[in-house]
């Protein structure tokens, strides 16, 4: 039993944070390879601000601030026909004034590819959710086995107790 409690303790200290490490450099590759093909379907193009900004938030008294603001937006395409949407911009941004979007192949309003900062977050964030489920569970079971082996010990004794004890005692056993 001690040498799977040492065993279990081992891979926790050593094997957990390994796993974790190639957890997250494959998190950190697959979000590159993402965020490649993201960037090779999507496009930055600059659009006109058509309407004032708008909050997209429904204020509930007067401390609250609407965090996202929109307004019509028009561009034009990679086929140079208009395309007309409405997008997030800042609360200060003017009617007339241009304002980037990312767009797809076919010209519908897009998210930006993930930066590397973000991937690089994301996969920190993987990294160390596997670090610590994987603590956990070496925990787990270190007091599992901890727990079996003091029941078996309590068997153990108890059987050998049931010959001892009536001689020990000096009690006959019916």
């Amino acid at each position: 039993m001690t040498a799977l409690i040492l065993g279990l303790l081992l891979i926790g200290l050593l094997g957990v944070p390994v796993a974790a490490v190639v957890a997250g450099e494959t998190s950190y590759d697959a979000g590159l390879r993402a965020a490649a093909a993201a960037a090779a379907t999507r496009h930055q193009v600059d659009a006109t601000v058509l309407s004032p900004p708008t909050p997209d938030a429904v204020e509930t008294g007067t401390d609250v601030k609407p965090q996202r603001y929109s307004a019509e937006v028009r561009w034009t395409g990679a086929d140079g026909a208009p395309h007309f949407a409405t997008a997030s911009v800042a609360p200060s941004t003017v009617v007339g004034s241009a304002v980037p979007l990312w767009v797809d192949t076919s010209d519908r309003l897009s998210t930006p590819p993930r930066s590397e900062r973000q991937i690089h977050d994301a996969a920190t964030g993987t990294a160390f959710g596997a670090w610590a489920a994987g603590e956990v569970v070496c925990i787990a079971l270190i007091a599992g086995a901890r727990a079996a082996g003091e029941a078996l010990g309590i068997r153990s004794w108890a059987r050998e107790w049931e010959v001892v004890g009536p001689k020990w005692t000096r009690r006959q056993q019916y």
